[in-house]
């Protein structure tokens, strides 16, 4: 099964030869090239992968209670090449997500995703250039003769399948897709739907209070993750590794959206952006694949390498069965939503110093509420994508798990665009939102505390070592009485048009906004 949907007026989402490319060397052939042991990669500079291979040969990581030597890939990767699992022979079907990327849908199978994974380590790619293929090249450049999360991260996901999908299995589809473009029809649902009460998680180190496991841990079943996005999927760690925001990092551990990369059109010598997925992309029935993602800042990064037993061996066995196009078909109960806010600090621009934004002291944080909305909307909004994939998105996205989003590196106001996540979700139809709250987010650490008022702002801003001191300039004294618990009880029942109202008419600082919530209503 497979289907491309190529976007622009009147698209049409079927399965034709107008959206195939031809594989540059015919796959079976390089099947037969795949060293024994991977002790190196025809489409891999052996100074990059290198330190790699000899990493994974001395500590093979563990699933399903046994190692996942080199070898176990190798035989995998033969498997694949010589199976054709598209049935299309010599071609392959490829819908470019570049822009204009709206009302696009590509939807494969995971064996058909290991397949492209396969060809592009095996240095085949197509005509129009893959962008899987432009971002090797890229980090090969950037990190030659390094350990970088891109390599092993498709080498992880290889590895997981391997024992997934034995005898030709094609496993579970995934469904990559864009939205259409957006307008305004979400304020017509303003006076007609009441705010639905939110589940708040407040993270505590290894655990959180609400039961519920990190937004990011993909282990919620039917939660949809969301990344923190800017103008690309990855942002400007360009697919190569973890780095010190959400946006960069999640790729590396989310694999097969990593993978996904192969749809966007990208030779070698373009700007890295325009091989890389456009934002806002969905993947329904993502996975994690890899260990050591948390919001919670860890050293400079977000989420940690680790050295041993990297893959998930929790990794979401629960499934969901749907329809596409009258196919009847089978996902993962999880999905990966890339979704970005305003840019507060760039619409703010020298109005604002740093302390004053990360305090939410800055009045351009509160003035781009209907724009945030929106963007929302048509990121989560089932009727926003293709008709084919409607209904597997309302299989697949019963929650949106979600941190900061929008006062994270582009630091926005914490307190606004919780309220703003909460109205945007409460327009949607049977999804829930789950609001993660971490002591230290790996981004804009300290600014999440004040969002918990008298509850423990000061506490949690208090809670910090040296390093934070020099990273956040945050300050308990702007921390106000209100909560996010205090907004939730005198918002939640209400008609979502009196939040909207309240907040497009909320004044600036220095009074924080939920005490000015509190004090009009």
């Amino acid at each position: 099964f497979w289907l491309a949907c190529s976007g622009g007026p009147g698209s049409q989402c079927r399965r034709t030869s107008s959206k195939m490319q031809r594989w540059r060397h015919h796959p079976v052939e390089l099947a037969s090239r795949v060293p024994q042991n991977l002790s190196s990669l025809r489409g891999i500079d052996d100074q990059f992968y290198g330190p790699i291979a000899s990493h994974w040969q001395a500590v093979a990581p563990t699933f399903r209670g046994s190692p996942v030597q080199l070898s176990d890939v190798a035989t995998f990767v033969k498997d694949v090449l010589s199976s054709d699992p598209f049935g299309t022979g010599h071609l392959v079907p490829f819908v470019d997500f570049r822009p204009p990327s709206e009302g696009k849908v590509m939807a494969i199978t995971q064996r058909q995703l290991a397949f492209l994974v396969a060809n592009v380590l095996m240095g085949n790619t197509i005509p129009a250039g893959d962008g899987l293929t432009a971002a090797i090249r890229r980090c090969s450049k950037l990190t030659a003769g390094g350990n970088t999360g891109l390599l092993r991260s498709l080498l992880s996901l290889l590895a997981v399948l391997s024992r997934e999908l034995p005898s030709g299995q094609h496993g579970t589809v995934l469904i990559g897709a864009t939205p259409q473009a957006g307008n305004s029809s979400w304020k017509k649902l303003l006076d007609s739907s009441y705010m639905a009460e939110p589940n708040v998680c407040v993270n505590h180190g290894n655990g959180t209070d609400c039961g519920q496991e990190d937004f990011m841990s993909g282990n919620n079943a039917y939660q949809a993750v969301t990344d923190i996005a800017g103008g690309v999927v990855g942002g400007g760690a360009q697919l190569c590794d973890i780095a010190n925001s959400q946006d960069e990092s999640i790729v590396q551990f989310y694999s097969e959206v990593l993978a996904f990369a192969f749809f966007t059109s990208g030779n070698a010598g373009e700007a890295a952006d325009k091989s890389m997925l456009p934002v806002p992309f969905v993947l329904l029935g993502a996975r994690r694949y890899v260990r050591g993602l948390s919001g919670e800042w860890d050293k400079g990064t977000c989420g940690k390498v680790l050295s041993r037993d990297w893959l998930n061996e929790e990794i979401l066995q629960h499934r969901v069965g749907t329809e596409i196009n009258g196919n009847p078909v089978m996902l993962a109960a999880s999905s990966f939503v890339a979704v970005a806010s305003e840019c507060s600090t760039c619409l703010a621009g020298s109005a604002c110093n740093m302390s004053e934004t990360i305090n939410n002291q800055c009045d351009n944080q509160r003035r781009h509420l209907e724009e945030d909305l929106e963007k929302w909307y048509v990121a989560f909004e089932p009727t926003m994508y293709m008709a084919p994939v409607q209904e597997a998105f309302r299989r697949v996205v019963k929650r949106i798990g979600t941190g900061p989003w929008g006062a994270g590196v582009w630091y926005g106001d914490s307190q606004q665009y919780f309220l703003a996540t909460w109205l945007a979700t409460t327009l949607l139809k049977n999804i829930k939102l789950d609001y993660h709250v971490y002591r230290r987010f790996c981004e804009n650490p300290h600014n999440q505390c004040f969002v918990l008022g008298r509850h423990g702002c000061a506490a949690c801003i208090a809670d910090e070592d040296e390093i934070d001191k020099v990273r956040s300039p945050a300050s308990a004294e702007y921390c106000g009485r209100q909560s996010l618990y205090d907004m939730v009880s005198r918002f939640k029942g209400q008609p979502a048009s009196q939040l909207y109202r309240a907040l497009r008419e909320i004044a600036g600082p220095p009074i924080q906004v939920f005490d000015l919530l509190a004090s009009t209503f």
